[in-house]
């Protein structure tokens, strides 16, 4: 039991990672805004964008489960997002 939990923290915390091309939307987003690789806030900013952007998208995830027709833009009920 102690295994299953480990690798079930272990696959949670490797999905919540960044993949390489949201890090560079992220690189880009900060460099739109004035932050640049040198600036020390630059690793914050990128790590925020990053994770603004798994929030996006688990929001839409989430609104897809409780929706069947959200890919349905006709069909969809109380949800008028992206």
């Amino acid at each position: 039991m102690r295994t299953v939990f480990i690798v079930a923290i272990a696959a949670a915390g490797l999905s919540a990672c960044a993949t390489e091309g949201q890090r560079e939307a992220a690189i880009l987003r900060c460099h739109e805004v004035g932050i640049s690789q040198s600036d020390p806030q630059f690793d914050l900013c990128t790590r925020s964008y990053a994770l603004q952007s798994n929030q996006d998208a688990l929001e839409v995830t989430y609104h897809r489960a409780l929706n069947a027709t959200y890919d349905k833009r006709g069909l969809a009920h109380q949800w008028h997002g992206f």
